[in-house]
């Protein structure tokens, strides 16, 4: 109510207006002890006191409800860090260390107070699209498209799995730590992908990317001094971009038929080429027999000629009877005919070959 009514109350907390003043600039202030007095009456019953003496007893409670209001501050100091926390004791703002888990106690507030982060747990960070919870993905174009080496538009989302590693540059050194982990991988999975070629990352160096990526994450955040660790980088979905993904496959399509073509052609090589050299060898290698046999062959008959020679000189008469009967045996070994003497047909039994119905049978 106004202050002026509470003048013209009789229970203003200072006590009835002094008689004979009115309501002007020359009215005094209450006596302190009237106030005090006045306050014991009315909550002597609450603090123990009474009207008749009773100040003794009011200080006393008034001390205990001290007491006990300090306690109770005190006692709001305690607090308990989890497993996986870790906690940042603030006083005054300023960080004067951390906790490990358990049960702690700081100067309660406002001198000091605690925050408590997740130091263990593994965070996760979905860039280029987001999980609608119901089993669906919504694409964030403005993060997953991407220029490659070739100039080629291609569609990446990937998961960025992180956790913190030093608390107190995570809470002093950066603002939003979320949105510093999300600026920094798009701009090191962009400057990786500006430098791979668009069949590579589709392809067979999807694990090369995810490394380097990690790699560069990584450096950039020890650069801000984020107090962060990069645990992985997984490429979840890379494509071409929607708008032209029948163009693209028309592409691929094209290029697999070229490189079957050529595994054809090749593995006709691989079976034509080692045939022919295989033929080209066995030519050279019977020539070379052939020359060897040749050779070793004149080469016998010259030695053996020069044995007959050394033979003839020594005896040239037996010499020449055994050539000419090593000849005419060869000869004669060939024909179709039985040749008796003269002079033992008479007591010989005439031979008939009879398995040689052409053969004939010559007496001289």
């Amino acid at each position: 109510m106004p202050w002026s009514d509470n003048q013209n109350n009789d229970n203003n907390p200072w006590g009835k207006k002094p008689s004979g003043s009115g309501g002007g600039s020359n009215q005094t202030p209450p006596d302190l002890d009237e106030v005090m007095k006045r306050l014991q009456e009315r909550f002597g019953g609450l603090l123990g006191g009474n009207g008749n003496g009773g100040g003794n007893l009011s200080k006393g409670a008034f001390v205990g409800i001290f007491v006990i209001a300090f306690l109770l501050w005190g006692a709001s100091g305690f607090y308990t860090v989890a497993a996986d926390e870790e906690a940042v004791v603030l006083q005054f703002g300023k960080d004067v260390g951390s906790k490990g888990p358990g049960l702690r106690w700081h100067l309660p507030y406002p001198i000091e107070a605690v925050e408590k982060l997740p130091v263990t747990r593994v965070q996760r960070l979905a860039i280029g699209a987001r999980d609608l919870g119901d089993g669906r993905r919504r694409q964030r174009a403005q993060e997953s498209l991407m220029l490659t080496q070739d100039e080629n538009i291609i569609d990446i989302s990937f998961m960025v799995q992180y956790k913190i590693n030093n608390v107190g540059y995570y809470m002093f050194n950066i603002d939003a730590p979320e949105k510093t982990v999300r600026d920094a991988s798009e701009s090191a999975i962009r400057e990786v992908i500006g430098r791979t070629m668009i069949d590579d990352v589709l392809t067979t160096k999807k694990a090369e990317v995810e490394i380097e990526t990690q790699t560069l994450i990584q450096s950039i955040l020890d650069g801000y001094k984020a107090g962060i660790s990069i645990t992985s980088v997984n490429l979840q979905d890379v494509k071409p971009p929607t708008a032209v993904a029948h163009e693209f496959k028309d592409v691929q399509a094209a290029k697999e038929d070229k490189e079957r073509a050529k595994n054809e052609a090749q593995t006709y090589a691989n079976d034509i080429i080692p045939k022919a050299r295989g033929e080209a060898k066995k030519m050279v290698l019977d020539a070379e027999a052939y020359e060897k046999e040749a050779v070793d062959r004149a080469q016998g008959e010259a030695d053996r000629f020069s044995s007959i020679l050394a033979a003839y000189k020594l005896s040239p008469e037996v010499t020449r009877k055994r050539m000419y009967l090593e000849t005419i045996e060869e000869v004669m070994s060939k024909a179709d005919k039985v040749i008796i003497d003269n002079k033992v047909a008479g007591s010989v039994l005439p031979y008939l070959p009879l398995d040689r119905a052409t053969g004939k049978v010559e007496v001289k």
